[in-house]
């Protein structure tokens, strides 16, 4: 039923007893490759007492054992057997390679899908990305303690667990509901990618579940208001970092925190600072420089607020104790949610909206539009690719002009 040999590879599935008592104890069944003598054992996730195992392999009807050999059906046919053919028949098989390309599935159990998702982006080091794929997982056994499979995910399991973000006791955002959505729906593209679920049974789509999206609202500020934030008295010096942290936000051309954050004095050079979005680097074929004109008020908060000047180290002090990549990350998530409690109560207390550090960088964009800057600056001084023939033929704005536009921003 699980068994498989091609050109000196073998796969079968075996109730794995090496170190229990076979008898009374359940034990893991184990994919298990073998090839030049060498065995590797993959998890299937599942325990069976050995009168499971003898009904599994006896090919029960029973419900439950049914249930099972589907999902290990599933996985055996969609995922192993076609991978280890490939690599056997064409003579390349070796454990690395199939270990690549297992990584790419967990198989039909949905939470050990997101657990893969997530040291594979901890190995990335997208911790961020991680720490929010746990939290829609969280979200999951929250709403259900059921051992849920891939397949299991419905248009009508969508609409529930959908209702469930957003009408729980503590609701959380659309906005967050709709990322958990998306997070899932990465998994379930994953899945019918490998052939774990046919196109028939994907539930998100046209005339299926949809993922909600909230109604943009305007998050940018008019420069008379930034006046008056940049203008405002503090009542301690906490409130007055974050203040001053988020314009230099907003007038280093709407810089995240993340990528500002980690920032070094060997960024700045001859009046402007150069870097590259943490996010470009990842994602783009298409890798730029940011540049950021260091006009005055730049200049006046890193003076106030930054560390002492040279080249490895970083303009801003929030960083200097981290050890590793999780530190920092989490030192950066810890810095955004002072900010935004703090510049909160600087808007509050001038009968604004509340803002957070986004606001900045979509002030910054829309006061230069509204300037009547060139759309092609503006994408520029974003880190925005060139996506157009026409972006393609500018090469690029000088410092005076740099100078010029960013200008546009200061409130003085």
């Amino acid at each position: 039923m699980f068994d498989y040999s091609s050109n000196g590879v073998s796969l079968s599935l075996v109730r794995d007893a090496r170190k229990k008592d076979s008898l009374s104890e359940n034990c893991p069944l184990r994919w298990r490759v073998t090839y030049q003598r060498k065995q590797v054992y993959y998890s299937t996730g599942i325990l069976f007492s050995l009168q499971d195992w003898e009904l599994l392999i006896s090919d029960s009807r029973k419900k439950e054992i049914k249930a099972y050999r589907e999902t290990l059906q599933a996985y055996y046919d969609n995922v192993l057997k076609i991978n280890i053919k490939a690599l056997a028949e064409s003579g390349t098989f070796n454990f690395d390679t199939l270990n690549i390309r297992l990584s790419k599935t967990a198989g039909d159990d949905l939470l050990s899908a997101f657990d893969l998702k997530i040291e594979r982006m901890k190995t990335d080091d997208r911790i961020g990305n991680a720490s929010f794929y746990q939290c829609a997982k969280n979200s999951i056994t929250a709403y259900t303690d059921k051992k849920l499979k891939i397949s299991d995910i419905t248009v009508s399991w969508l609409n529930g667990y959908y209702k469930h973000l957003i009408s729980k006791e503590k609701p959380i955002s659309y906005a967050t509901a709709g990322m958990y959505l998306r997070s899932l729906r990465v998994l379930l593209n994953d899945a019918k990618a490998s052939g774990l679920i046919a196109e028939s049974n994907y539930p998100f789509g046209k005339n299926k579940f949809v993922i909600p999206t909230q109604k943009g609202r305007d998050l940018s500020l008019e420069l008379s208001e930034i006046k008056l934030i940049a203008e405002y008295q503090c009542n301690s010096k906490s409130m007055e970092m974050c203040r001053d942290l988020w314009l230099f936000s907003f007038l280093a051309n709407g810089i995240n925190f993340g990528d500002m954050l980690t920032l070094k004095f060997e960024n700045i050079s001859k009046g402007e600072i150069y870097f590259m979005r943490a996010k470009t680097i990842r994602t783009s074929t298409e890798k730029t420089d940011i540049i950021i004109p260091v006009l005055e008020p730049l200049q006046d908060i890193i003076d106030k607020w930054g560390n002492e000047p040279a080249p490895k180290k970083y303009i801003f002090p929030f960083l200097n104790d981290c050890k590793n990549k999780t530190d920092i990350k989490r030192e950066i998530l810890n810095v955004i949610r002072l900010t935004n409690k703090q510049i909160k109560k600087v808007t509050t207390a001038l009968e604004m909206p509340d803002i957070s550090t986004y606001n900045a960088r979509h002030s910054y964009a829309t006061i230069l539009a509204k300037n009547r800057v060139p759309e092609s600056y503006i994408a520029e001084s974003l880190g925005h690719s060139k996506k157009t023939v026409t972006q393609g033929y500018y090469g690029g704005y000088n410092k005076k002009e740099r100078i010029t536009y960013n200008s546009l921003l200061l409130w003085k």
